[in-house]
C-alpha cells in the first residue's frame, strides 16, 4: 500500500510515497520458485548500481530517466562500510545510521516506486577494527594477519548486532518495507572466499579463534571420543586439546597421487569440512537474523555455492601470481547443501561463469541451479558482462560491438528466463550502461516485459539429462586444479553446453536421497568418494527403469580407502590402473555402435593435467568404443558400454568429453535432441533459446506439437501447429522462441 510521507532531501521537503505492509516471498509458481511481491508473482529484474552517498549518487538519472521506461524498479547496491564505521566521540556503538535516510531518498526522489536489494558486506577490512581486535584476525601460512577470522565469535556477534540495528533503523524511518532483500556477505567482495588464502599460494586459518573452532568441531564430529579421533587421524598422539589446523605442506600435498587417502590425511579432510560447516552456519545465522528482524517480510540470501566454478585462482583474475591451485576446498562454499536445507535462506547469488563469456559460450551460472529450485530457493544471476562500451581491462570476454553485446545479453537473459531465475544488470561504465549506449534501454524494457510474460508459462524443468556433482568428493582430492579444471570447469563450459539437448544441474545427494524426478541420462561428474551408505543409495537409484549412467575418470574410487574394487562395485565395469602421472587423451576405435556412428576417426580429447592414477577398462564383457593413451605410450580401452537388464553403464576414462560424444550418448539414451549443430540451447517447456556463432539454416525439433512458435525478441510468428520448424539464424546471435498456446501471447502483443 502507498501513503503520502514527506522526506527532507537536498535541503527541500519532498513528497515521497511511503510503502507500508509490503512483503517479499519466494513461492512455487508454474513449476519453479518465484518472487512474490505483495502477494503477486513478479520477475526479479534488478538494477545493480552504485550506492547513494552523502555527496551525491553516481548513478543519478537512472531512476528518473530509465525506471519508468523499462519498468525496472528494484535497485541493488552495497551497504555496510559507511554505517559500520567504528568508534567516535559522542557515539556509544560502532554504527552510524545518520545519513541512511538522506542517501536512500536520493533514489526514491528519482523513482517513487523504488525497492531495494541491499548487499551487506560484513567483512571487516577497516584498520580501526583490526587495531581493536588483533586476536580476532585470520593468521595465514606466511605468518601475516589478514581480515577477521570466519571463526571469530566477536565478529559474528557484532555482525548480527549490525544487521539488527540496520533493520531497526530502517523500520524507524519508514523505509524498511522498501527493502525486499538483504544479501549477507563476508570474505573477498562478500563472496565467502578469502582472497589472500583461498585463491593464492597461502593457507590458513591459524588464528586462535579458528583453532578453538576446529577443536570444538572435532569434539562434535567424533562424539568427544578420543579413540575415534586418533583412529581416524591415524595418530595416537593427537588429542582434542592439541589438534591443529593442517600446515601449508599438508594442505597443498596429497599422499595418493591426485587424491587424499583418508588413512593418512583425515586431518586435512576434517579441516576443510569444518570450514564448510563454519561458513554455511554463518550464512544461515546471518540470514536467520534478517528474517527475525524483518518478521519474515523481507528475503535473505548470499553469494554462495559456486560448485561449478571455483577451479580458478587469483592468477586467473590477474590479481596475483599464476598458480596451479584451485579455490574450491579453501573457500567456504562446500556447505551448499546445508544452506539449501535452511528455511532462513531464500535466494543465492553469483556472477555468471568467467570461464567462457564470449561468442559461443553458454552464459551459465556458477551454481547447481536445479538443486536450488528443488529446495525452493531462487537464483539471482549477476549480469556483469563487459560490453562493447568498455575501453580498459580487465575485459572478461568483452563484446567487440553492439551486435555482439546484443547477442551476449540476450543469451544470458534467456539462460535465466528458461530456468525461472532472477537477475541484476550492472549499469556501471563498460557494462550495461544506458548513458554510453542508448540501445540498452529498449533491450532492458524487452527483458522486463518478457520476464513478466514468462511468469504465466510452464517453467518446470523439462530436461531429460541430469548432471550430478558431489560436494563430498571435493574433500578427497588435491587442492590443485588438475582435476577440477577438466572434470568440472571445462566439461561444463565446452562439452555440456553444446549437446543439442538441455540438462539440469543437481547435487548428487539430492539424487541419492530420491528427491529427483526421473531422467533418462545421468552424467556423474565426480562421485569419487562414496561411503557404504551413499554408495548403496546411488546404486539403488540408478539401476532401474532403463536409466543410463555416464561415469567419468574415477567413479567411486575411494570408500574407506582408494581401490579399483570400489569402482567395479559402483559401475559394473572391471578396471585396470596406470600409476604414472601424465596428461592422457582418448580417441574412438569403434564406429559401428549407436553412440559413435556420427563420430570421426580424427576426434581426440584429453587434458593437460598430469592425473594419477589413470584408469582403463579391463573387462572382456564391455563393448569398447575408444582407447585411452597414458604415460609410457600405454594404450588401453578407455571408453566402454555395458547393458544390464534394468540400466546401462557407460564409462569414459578421460575428462572433458566433447559435445559430439555426449550427443551420441544422449541418442543412445533416447534423449530428445532439439538440434545437432552445436548451438547453445536454453529450454523450458514453453521457451526455446538458441545462441549461435556460425548462424545459417537451422532445423529444430520439439518434443511435441505446439499451437504456435513465436519469436519473442523480434515479435513475429515463425510457425503454427507443428513440432518442428526451420529458420535462418544470423551469425553471432541469440533468438528466443515461445512454443505453446497462442492465447498466452495476447497480453504480450498489446505492448
Amino acid at each position: 500500500m502507498l501513503s503520502g510521507l514527506s522526506f527532507h532531501i537536498y535541503g527541500q521537503t519532498q513528497k515521497i510515497e511511503k510503502i507500508s505492509n509490503y512483503s517479499a516471498q519466494i513461492k512455487l509458481h508454474n513449476g519453479t520458485p518465484t518472487l512474490f511481491l505483495d502477494g503477486k508473482p513478479a520477475f526479479y529484474g534488478v538494477w545493480w548500481c552504485s550506492a547513494p552517498q552523502v555527496d551525491g549518487w553516481s548513478s543519478a538519472g537512472l531512476g528518473r530517466d530509465n525506471a519508468a521506461d523499462t519498468g525496472i524498479h528494484i535497485y541493488a547496491f552495497d551497504v555496510g562500510g559507511e554505517e559500520w564505521c567504528g568508534p567516535a566521540e559522542g557515539r556509544k556503538s560502532h554504527f552510524d545510521f545518520s545519513t541512511v535516510e538522506m542517501r536512500f531518498n536520493r533514489i526514491i526522489k528519482e523513482d517513487p516506486k523504488a525497492l531495494f536489494h541491499l548487499r551487506i558486506n560484513l567483512e571487516r577490512w577497516a584498520k580501526w577494527w583490526h587495531d581493536l581486535y588483533p586476536e580476532e584476525l585470520e593468521i595465514v601460512s606466511d605468518g601475516s594477519r589478514d581480515r577477521q577470522s570466519f571463526a571469530s565469535e566477536v565478529w559474528r556477534k557484532q555482525a548480527k548486532e549490525f544487521l539488527r540495528a540496520y533493520i531497526g533503523y530502517l523500520q524507524k524511518i519508514g523505509l524498511a518495507d522498501r527493502v525486499i532483500s538483504y544479501q549477507v556477505g563476508a570474505g573477498h567482495t562478500g563472496e565467502w572466499v578469502k582472497g589472500k588464502v583461498s585463491m593464492s599460494f597461502l593457507t590458513g586459518d591459524y588464528s586462535p579463534p579458528m583453532r578453538r573452532y576446529f577443536r570444538s568441531w572435532l569434539r562434535e564430529r567424533y562424539s568427544n571420543d578420543l579413540t575415534l579421533l586418533q583412529n581416524a587421524w591415524n595418530n595416537p598422539k593427537v588429542t582434542f586439546e592439541t589438534a591443529e589446523v593442517p600446515s601449508a605442506s599438508e594442505q597443498f600435498q596429497t599422499k595418493h597421487f591426485t587424491f587424499r587417502d583418508p588413512h593418512q590425511e583425515q586431518n586435512v579432510i576434517d579441516y576443510y569440512r569444518s570450514l564448510a560447516d563454519l561458513c554455511s552456519d554463518l550464512v544461515i545465522d546471518f540470514c536467520r537474523t534478517v528474517k527475525e528482524g524483518t518478521a519474515g517480510k523481507s528475503l535473505a540470501g548470499a553469494f554462495y555455492g559456486y560448485l561449478m566454478e571455483l577451479a580458478w585462482n587469483a592468477g586467473f583474475f590477474s590479481e596475483g601470481p599464476d598458480s596451479d591451485y584451485s579455490t574450491y576446498q579453501r573457500s567456504g562454499h562446500f556447505g551448499f547443501a546445508k544452506v539449501l536445507n535452511s528455511p532462513h535462506v531464500d535466494f543465492l547469488v553469483s556472477p555468471y561463469s568467467y570461464g567462457f563469456r564470449g561468442m559461443g559460450g553458454e552464459g551459465c551460472g556458477m551454481l547447481l541451479t536445479e538443486s536450488l529450485r528443488l529446495h525452493n530457493k531462487i537464483y539471482i544471476y549477476e549480469e556483469d558482462s563487459r560490453t562493447h562500451t568498455l575501453a580498459t581491462e580487465p575485459f572478461y570476454g568483452r563484446a567487440m560491438n553492439l551486435s555482439e553485446t546484443t547477442a551476449f545479453l540476450r543469451r544470458n537473459f534467456a539462460y535465466n528466463l528458461t530456468r525461472g531465475q532472477g537477475m541484476w544488470w550492472l549499469i556501471n561504465k563498460g557494462h550495461v550502461d544506458i548513458a554510453s549506449e542508448p540501445a540498452f534501454k529498449s533491450m532492458l524494457k524487452d527483458f522486463e516485459e518478457l520476464g513478466t510474460f514468462a511468469l504465466q508459462t510452464d517453467r518446470s524443468p523439462c530436461a531429460e539429462i541430469a548432471v550430478l556433482v558431489d560436494d563430498e568428493s571435493f574433500f578427497y582430492e588435491t587442492v590443485k586444479n588438475d582435476l577440477d579444471m577438466p572434470l568440472i570447469f571445462k566439461q561444463r563450459l565446452i562439452g555440456l553446453a553444446h549437446m543439442g539437448a538441455p540438462y539440469d544441474l543437481y547435487l548428487l545427494r539430492d539424487f541419492i536421497e530420491g528427491k529427483l524426478r526421473p531422467y533418462k541420462l545421468y552424467i556423474f561428474l565426480n562421485p569419487i568418494q562414496l561411503d557404504e551408505k551413499r554408495r548403496e543409495a546411488l546404486k539403488k537409484e540408478i539401476r532401474k527403469e532403463g536409466r543410463t549412467a555416464l561415469w567419468i575418470y574415477a567413479p567411486g574410487y575411494i570408500k574407506d580407502s582408494p581401490s579399483l574394487e570400489n569402482m567395479i562395485d559402483l559401475t559394473g565395469f572391471k578396471f585396470g590402473m596406470n600409476k604414472h602421472p601424465w596428461a592422457s587423451f582418448l580417441h574412438i576405435t569403434e564406429f559401428n555402435h549407436p553412440i559413435t556412428t556420427q563420430l570421426s576417426q580424427d576426434l581426440y580429447w584429453g587434458t593437460d593435467s598430469r592425473l594419477a592414477p589413470n584408469f582403463y577398462l579391463d573387462d572382456p564383457e564391455a563393448t569398447v568404443l575408444g582407447q585411452a593413451v597414458f604415460a609410457q605410450g600405454t594404450c588401453k580401452p578407455g571408453f566402454g558400454v555395458k547393458v544390464f537388464p534394468d540400466w546401462n553403464s557407460i564409462y569414459i576414462s578421460v575428462p572433458n568429453v566433447p559435445s559430439s560424444v555426449l550427443r551420441g550418448i544422449a541418442c543412445f539414451a533416447k534423449i530428445h535432441l532439439y538440434n545437432d549443430q552445436g548451438d547453445v540451447l536454453s529450454v523450458s517447456r514453453e521457451l526455446l533459446s538458441v545462441h549461435t556463432i556460425s548462424g545459417g539454416l537451422r532445423n529444430f525439433s520439439l518434443p511435441q506439437k505446439v499451437e504456435i512458435i513465436y519469436d519473442l525478441l523480434n515479435r513475429k510468428i515463425i510457425a503454427r501447429e507443428t513440432d518442428s520448424f526451420e529458420v535462418t539464424l544470423s551469425p553471432v546471435s541469440t533468438v528466443l522462441y515461445y512454443t505453446g498456446d497462442e492465447s498466452r501471447l495476447s497480453e504480450l502483443k498489446r505492448h
